[in-house]
């Protein structure tokens, strides 16, 4: 469990299968042009459609007093825009973490691990960090 907070309707729990669903959802609008990876660059895609969330496993989350804190490997397509996908994963998770759960965030860290070209996979390691505001 990541998360669990109490209130007078209930229990909000958070776990790694909730965060694991959340990251296939901002990657949506991307099918077909972004996955999710392993920390050596390799895609788990064909296990994502045949949805076994275990396919995520290399996602890492965890939480401190400052807030939650989660790391994501992912691969992409040569042609598309690392920032955009990058600004897009992060403003998703952001605004359904932050804005309509009232979590906070200490950072989200996205890791472009490696880029599919005609000719197989290049390597990267590219990082986009989006830091939590200590005043959340």
């Amino acid at each position: 469990m990541l998360h669990q907070e109490t209130n007078e309707y209930g229990v909000i729990s958070i776990d790694n299968t909730f965060l694991n669903q959340l990251i296939k959802d901002s990657l949506r609008d991307y099918e077909g042009k972004a996955w999710s990876a392993n920390y050596k660059g390799r895609s788990q895609d064909f296990l994502v459609r045949l949805g076994t969330f275990d396919a995520l496993s290399d996602i890492k989350a965890s939480e401190s007093e400052r807030g939650i804190k989660i790391r994501i490997p992912l691969m992409v397509k040569f042609g598309l825009s690392m920032s955009t996908l990058a600004d897009h994963v992060i403003k998703y998770i952001v605004d359904t973490l932050k804005n309509d759960l009232g979590l906070k965030i200490d950072e989200i860290e996205i890791i472009i691990t490696g880029m599919i070209m005609s000719k197989g996979i290049a390597k990267r390691s590219v990082v986009f960090r989006y830091i939590g505001n200590a005043q959340d």
